[in-house]
């Protein structure tokens, strides 16, 4: 057998320590962990299991697309189209708007997501859900038209139009 070099030996000796882990960690008698009851857990599993069987049979819809409005119709706890970006934006307007009483700060308003389904358009503006032609939170603004690439804000108090672009 010829000599071994060093690169060799530091080898061996890595792949014996590996192998020494491995027998220790496979004989070695396991630790029960005190409090865990199988029968327990596996009624837990079943619960669980039963009520989310339950609740898909519950939306379960014909029309994908009313379910889709139906559910982004309801409150939503955080909303999924808004990044920190926007949502930095959209809050420092809020804030310059408090702050400035009566002097008017100039409105900006962040478009940050489109959905379309059965000829209905939403867009996400400033993290909030509007569709053609309704009302939006800052008094006197209306959506006018949505598409993919921006949507159109008309102020209602002097007529004049706002085109926002989607923010990527």
């Amino acid at each position: 057998m010829a000599k071994m070099g060093k690169r060799q030996m530091i080898i061996l000796g890595v792949m014996a320590i590996a192998i020494l882990y491995a027998a220790f960690a496979y004989l070695a008698p396991q630790k029960k962990i005190p409090g865990v009851d199988a029968a327990q857990k596996t009624a837990e599993l079943k619960t669980f299991v039963t009520g989310l069987t339950a609740g898909l049979g519950k939306d379960s819809s014909k029309n994908p697309g009313t379910l889709i409005f139906s559910r982004a119709e309801r409150e939503w706890t955080q909303d999924p189209f808004l990044d920190s970006r926007a949502y930095k934006s959209w809050s420092q307007t809020q804030v310059t708007a408090k702050e400035a009483g009566a002097a008017a700060p100039k409105i900006e308003f962040v478009y940050s997501g489109y959905l379309e389904v059965d000829r209905k358009r939403m867009a996400i503006i400033n993290g909030m859900e509007y569709r053609e032609g309704e009302g939006l939170d800052t008094k006197g603004y209306v959506l006018k038209s949505v598409s993919p690439s921006s949507v159109v804000i008309e102020n209602r108090g002097i007529g004049a139009t706002v085109n926002v672009p989607l923010l990527e």
